[in-house]
């Protein structure tokens, strides 16, 4: 069974070969990387495919494809416009259909969330205060960030042993 610190590496890891993640992020990415073989693999397995994607050859494009496109573009934009095609009482009829569809959809919602309990009284001292304190979750990403950083630095202490310093 695959630890959640693996399944949330692999969920990140192409954003991580991107280079598209916070240093801290990367970071401890970088370590577990270094720990743990099975997701070092996968991380090998993901940049060699993309390397073997950026080595082969783009199929080249029929002549006079993008002269034929931009015909069409303007011909659909001339002729094909759906809001000049409808009649009034089409639009309404779409419209009213649209918002009985959306009203459908929030009743089910709502139904589904009154049932699940979620709204329920925060239970901790610590839910209460956040939920109290919002402007404390301003930067949302960056305490989540924090939290599986400093998730994945337990799980590897834990691994690896007390250091010399505890």
């Amino acid at each position: 069974m695959e630890s959640p610190v693996c399944r949330w590496v692999r969920s990140v890891l192409p954003a991580y070969l991107d280079g598209e993640l916070k240093a801290t992020t990367a970071a401890a990415i970088r370590r577990h990387l270094k720990r743990c073989p099975a997701c070092a693999a996968r991380a090998r397995l993901l940049a060699d495919s993309w390397r073997l994607l950026d080595e082969c050859e783009v199929p080249p494009v029929r002549a006079g494809f993008t002269g034929r496109m931009m015909e069409r573009v303007a011909w659909e934009k001339a002729h094909g416009s759906l809001g000049r095609s409808l009649s009034a009482r089409g639009r309404v009829r779409r419209i009213l259909t649209a918002a009985a569809g959306i009203a459908a959809g929030l009743v089910v919602g709502f139904g589904l969330y009154a049932s699940s309990g979620y709204h329920s009284e925060p239970s901790s001292p610590v839910e209460r205060e956040v939920s109290r304190s919002l402007t404390f979750l301003e930067d949302v990403d960056l305490l989540d960030e924090i939290a599986v950083v400093q998730a994945i630095d337990q799980v590897l202490a834990e691994k690896d042993g007390p250091s010399e310093g505890t």
